[in-house]
């Protein structure tokens, strides 16, 4: 089963997850009404049963026998289907109609994919209203995956998800840039769409790769062993987990040897004034600005009779990270934006007279820490007797020097593989017309490794959905602080890792937004501007239309000639232009040193002529940090995205 929600209610709750055998044969549930069914591609079709059941799966007329393997799986493979008309499968066993999907279109099916920028819905666009009331579209098809989580890769879709047909109640929720992009495609092939939107806001993207093409990479492989001894006994991978987290708490200098989960004596405490909440409230001026950690502890007392007793640590709603020791023993560990934590405990680690809560709570953004309230902070025995930890609270700050030590692999959207297992593993095995992925912000800070990881994902996806899925990879536009020092990329680090990953794939296409974004909100509303390059995009690398340019002019190379170095585009429709400025502003040069300047540029042809000044120069970068000023476009409009370019 796939958790509803994911649950902090228990630790010992995880070992529930996990698909167990169909009851009764079904399709899979990815199968469903009004779904779209990947035309001009061999039809497969899949689900469950008991092992050993003999099946009939029936396309319209078209009829094949099947026979459930040994885990229950099955599969039935059918000729194509053109795009445009609506099919019914059905199931039978022993002659019985036992499951069925009806108004079935064939047409083109796309997954969409990322954190909150792809999450993002129609409502909430620019014009919103408008166009959630226009979302009336017979031929375009969603279905929502709802954020859930599972150890293990799950057969099943979250529960109550299922395919819809375009209205203003179904997209209004729905990703407005897949919304977008499907719609425009429709319009533009005449086919129907089928859109799938599986995607979690503040999401890495390592919980969105299988696990097993994770554990190949030597450098990932002990963070999903121990995901797998939590799965299996998550006391033992909590205690495994402590430790890692311990070991670097005490190699960091600024601890200077602290150990609070041995010595909570240790320091000076101070009291928790009144209920717990947001910490940035309690009147302490060192907390009034604190993002970081913060240690909190407290103590009750238990009958030799209740000491006896499993218990569940009731400890309320927190943010945004916690790692809580009972005793000096770890009982778990959750990141969750005010998700209650709820631990499970052997009566082993409970003793009669004084037991100790230490508590240590990360925040990074915003109101943070324990916030209660106070009926939900206890210790619930196992006889239905409870005891409160409401009050008695006692606190120290932890240095916002301190670093913070690494994140569990079963944290929901920081960890490995478990929206995979939940969100994306119940699809594999149906075919796809492409892929778009919108994610980065949450990897910008290892921005270097990033590149690697979309080359895994896109692996992924494509030994699910089809070995010859394209994939399009929105790049992250401008956010946040204006570049102001050359040599200092920021988020042009993640940008340049997506621009090779994409370049080094030919199914693989970048849309460039770095115009697009907003320094304030990481949530730019023009989501349709981002669509519209999507459907560019998509009309070369996916429908074979020749395009020019379709990500906008692309470096093709730099090279250098006495003092002055070329950089040349291609990809370059209607001339490149300069926007309020006749020169190009927002280059580098970085010379052997890794020293990097400024330097503008002219307009030579579909090539910037930059002037060397005799420095050995070795890479030119261009529109780097978190939000540049970029002014290079092409006659069509299209921005130059961000690169660093070898010079030779």
């Amino acid at each position: 089963m796939a958790f509803g929600k994911w649950s902090f209610t228990s630790a010992a709750a995880l070992l529930l997850a996990g698909s167990a055998l169909a009851e009764a044969p079904k399709l899979a549930d990815v199968f469903g009404d009004h779904m779209v069914i990947q035309r001009d591609a061999a039809v497969t079709i899949f689900g469950e049963a008991e092992p050993g059941d003999m099946l009939m799966v029936k396309l319209d007329d078209a009829v094949k026998q099947v026979t459930a393997g040994r885990d229950g799986r099955w599969w039935a493979e059918f000729p194509a289907l053109a795009g445009g008309s609506a099919h019914t499968i059905t199931l039978e066993q022993n002659d019985a109609v036992v499951d069925s999907a009806e108004d079935v279109l064939a047409g083109d099916v796309f997954l969409c994919s990322g954190q909150s920028n792809m999450e993002y819905p129609l409502s909430r666009v620019n014009y919103g209203e408008r166009e959630v009331e226009a979302a009336n579209h017979e031929r375009l098809r969603l279905l929502q995956i709802s954020k859930v989580l599972s150890l293990t890769p799950e057969r099943d879709l979250p529960e109550g998800d299922a395919w819809a047909i375009s209205s203003p109640d179904s997209a209004k929720d729905f990703s407005a840039l897949c919304y977008f992009t499907g719609r425009e495609l429709m319009k533009a092939h005449d086919v129907p769409v089928g859109l799938i939107n599986s995607s979690w806001g503040g999401s890495r993207i390592e919980p969105w790769i299988d696990g097993n093409l994770m554990r190949a990479q030597p450098q990932y492989a002990a963070q999903l062993d121990l995901l797998e001894t939590y799965r299996d006994d998550p006391l033992a991978g909590m205690k495994a987990y402590a430790e890692m987290w311990q070991k670097a708490w005490l190699a960091d200098p600024a601890n200077q040897g602290a150990k609070p989960w041995e010595d909570d004596a240790a320091g000076i405490w101070k009291s928790v004034p009144g209920s717990m909440s947001d910490w940035q409230a309690w009147g302490d001026p060192e907390l009034e600005h604190h993002y970081g950690m913060v240690w909190h502890k407290v103590s009750f007392t238990l009958t030799r009779e209740q000491a006896k007793q499993d218990a569940t640590v009731h400890l309320g709603a927190m943010d945004d990270t916690d790692l809580t020791w009972l005793n000096g023993t770890p009982i778990g560990s959750t990141f969750s934006w005010g998700g209650n934590r709820d631990y499970e405990v052997p009566a082993r680690l409970l003793k009669p007279g004084k037991n100790t809560l230490l508590v240590n709570v990360h925040n990074d953004w915003a109101s943070g820490g324990m916030s209660g309230p106070d009926e939900a902070m206890k210790v619930e025995l196992a006889d239905g007797s409870a005891v409160s930890l409401a009050q008695g609270w006692s606190y120290q700050k932890v240095p916002s020097s301190v670093k913070v030590p690494p994140p569990a692999p079963w944290f929901t959207i920081k960890g490995y593989t478990m929206t995979h297992n939940a969100m994306i593993a119940p699809l594999a095995g149906i075919r796809l017309k492409g892929a778009m992925w919108y994610q980065g912000e949450s990897n910008a800070g290892e921005g270097e490794a990033y590149e690697g990881l979309l080359g895994l994902l896109m692996k992924d996806w494509r030994q699910k959905f089809g070995a010859d899925l394209p994939v399009m990879v929105v790049q992250l536009p401008r956010f946040g602080a204006l570049p102001v020092k050359a040599g200092e990329p920021g988020w042009g680090v993640i940008r340049e890792s997506m621009r090779r990953a994409t370049e080094a794939d030919d199914k693989a296409g970048l849309v460039v937004t770095i115009d697009l974004g907003d320094t304030v909100d990481i949530h730019p509303t023009n989501k349709l501007a981002v669509a519209e390059r999507a459907v560019r995009l998509a009309n070369d690398l996916i429908y074979g239309e020749a395009v020019t340019g379709p990500s906008g002019p692309e470096v093709a190379s730099g090279t250098r000639d006495g003092d002055v170095i070329r950089v040349t585009f291609e990809g370059v429709e209607e001339g490149l232009q300069t926007i309020s400025s006749g020169t190009v502003f927002g280059f580098e040069v970085c010379l052997e040193d890794g020293m990097c300047r400024f330097a503008n540029a002219s307009l030579e042809g579909d090539a910037a002529v930059i002037e060397a000044e005799g420095e050995p120069v070795t890479e030119v970068r261009y529109c780097q940090g978190d939000s540049p000023l970029c002014n290079l476009f092409d006659g069509n409009g299209l921005p130059a995205g961000p690169f660093w370019a070898a010079v030779e």
